[in-house]
């Protein structure tokens, strides 16, 4: 009897139908973990493409970056592609070399030619992450010039000085992936450099493979043996789609996931006393600010900016509103990032925002309007806003949208004010303070359209900082410099930064070493097990 071959598209639905059917399974295979998630908006699969949060797992672990966190201590930039790098004394060369006998999932040997492809490939394909690897000076014009392979070795070139701590940062970003060229490229159409083929597939060398992702279904991951780290605890990985909080739960209560990502704090109360399952905290990178746009008068004076900023009850919107999913976090870096600041000077005190109000002249107050997304936790944020401000004498009519009606609003600067959030690309502090600080061309053709355009705010001393603390070498004095740059934007900025996501991971209780950090692409399933 002849043995039936199936491909790899119908052995993952052979390996996903039952665990996406709905009646109860006594409990997930041993050597499966299945993770209850809302990625709808998962979109693309091509690491040079990609920059949303529900996809970045999974792209951590199907593709190996130059350098990489280490999994079990985020603070540690270790090896990846690369076995050890060199920086020239002057800044403006880094030199890797590649690390021996790696191979990518299709079996070709991954080169420091590959290393070099990919980042030329972000930049020539210019999707929203290039941002990252632009600010390193290279273009469409320069790149092959400035990032070249030579051996075994990766060069990477620049114009200008820029510190080591910086460069290793964004390199573990998801656009510094290595790709594998020759598959990529053999699956070029019309000099797309294989962008439309790597949406739905993937070329990597990451402790895991793709055999299947369905959008707004599943992404379905397989170990992959020749790992560089040794192969995975767990043979495969599942991310199921289930958009309901509620209904992740019900799944994690009865079995048929592991692991639920999205629960609210009514879910995460109900589960905490149940001795089969557990809650891990993840502090994430993502800070929840109030940004003003400074066009209108009345939100243009610095007193009223400091008055928001007394109206403000951090605590209560951490600790109570979303009984601790939340810390107060008044800078606008993330706890737990390298340089960011512990200091929290604010506090609820409406008697000071009044004072403030009156030096203003605006002492009786006034209405405004405040743009918010519908969704949780903007929704609850601005009702909180709402209250406390309200007590000061500032009225605020919410005007609540779907995300990209508010979203759109905010990057026309149509807003008056907004609820809103940040989220870094990579774990050093420039990611962030580059967004908060940039804004030497006020115009609408400006092509610099970070939050400072956004709430028509000039910053060129901000900005001409930034520039600097880019550029300087010792990282002490760089961050420094951030440190700097973090108080003046947390005390005479026209954005009140307010609470830090805190992730609560519920699990089944057999899971171990499932860990996160504050990128949103930090976890590895490859150090994951269960018992």
């Amino acid at each position: 009897m002849m043995k039936r071959i199936l491909s790899p598209s119908l052995r993952a639905a052979a390996l996903i139908a039952p665990l996406l059917a709905l009646p109860a399974w006594a409990a997930t295979p041993k050597d499966t973990l299945v993770i209850a998630r809302d990625i709808s908006s998962f979109l693309t699969l091509d690491p040079q493409e990609a920059f949303e949060i529900a996809s970045g797992d999974s792209l951590n672990n199907l593709y190996l970056r130059l350098v990489q966190h280490d999994p079990l201590d985020f603070s540690k930039i270790i090896p990846g592609a690369a076995q050890s790098w060199f920086a020239s004394p002057d800044g403006k060369q880094i030199t890797f070399t590649m690390a021996p006998g790696l191979k990518f999932q299709s079996g070709n040997p991954l080169t420091a030619d590959d290393a070099a492809f990919s980042l030329q490939r972000g930049i020539l394909l210019d999707k929203q992450p290039a941002i990252i690897l632009k600010q390193f000076g290279w273009t469409r014009d320069n790149v092959k010039e400035r990032v070249r392979a030579e051996g075994d070795k990766l060069i990477l070139s620049f114009e200008q000085p820029f510190a080591t701590d910086l460069l290793l940062s964004a390199l573990s970003a998801t656009i510094a992936s290595v790709v594998d060229k020759k598959t990529v490229l053999a699956n070029a159409k019309n000099g797309d450099l294989g962008n439309a083929w790597l949406r739905s597939h993937s070329a990597g060398a990451g402790a895991y493979r793709l055999l299947e992702w369905k959008a707004k279904d599943a992404v379905v991951l397989e170990a992959f043996p020749g790992y560089q780290a040794g192969p995975p605890k767990l043979k495969r990985v599942i991310v199921r789609h289930v958009a309901e909080p509620a209904a992740q739960r019900m799944l994690l209560e009865k079995g048929d996931v592991d692991v639920a990502s999205d629960l609210n704090p009514d879910q995460v109360q109900a589960i905490s006393s149940k001795p089969d399952l557990k809650l891990v905290q993840i502090p994430r990178g993502n800070v929840y600010y109030l940004a003003l746009n400074t066009a209108n008068p009345k939100l243009a004076k610095p007193e009223v900016w400091q008055a928001m900023r007394w109206a403000i009850d951090y605590e209560g919107i951490a600790k109570q509103l979303f009984r601790g999913q939340y810390q107060v976090n008044q800078s606008p870096v993330a706890k737990g990032t390298d340089g960011a600041l512990a200091e929290e000077p604010y506090q609820l005190d409406i008697a000071k925002a009044q004072s403030l109000l009156s030096k203003a002249g605006m002492k009786d107050g006034f209405t405004m309007s405040i743009d918010v997304m519908s969704a949780s936790p903007y929704r609850e944020i601005a009702q909180a806003l709402q209250s406390s401000l309200g007590q000061a004498g500032i009225a605020l009519d919410l005007k609540v949208g779907e995300p990209s009606q508010v979203l759109t609003r905010y990057r026309e600067r149509r807003h008056d004010m907004i609820v809103f959030v940040w989220a870094p690309d990579y774990s050093d502090p420039s990611s962030t303070l580059e967004f908060f600080s940039r804004n030497t061309d006020n115009a609408d053709a400006s092509a610099l359209k970070n939050a400072p355009w956004r709430a028509n705010w000039l910053t060129p001393q901000l900005s001409a900082k930034a520039d600097a603390a880019r550029h300087e070498l010792d990282n002490a004095k760089r961050l420094s410099v951030y440190a700097e740059l973090q108080r003046t934007l947390r005390d005479d900025s026209p954005f009140s930064f307010i609470v830090q996501k805190i992730e609560p991971i519920a699990m089944r209780a057999n899971v171990k070493n499932y860990h996160g950090a504050v990128t949103f692409d930090s976890t590895a399933y490859h150090v994951i097990e269960k018992n």
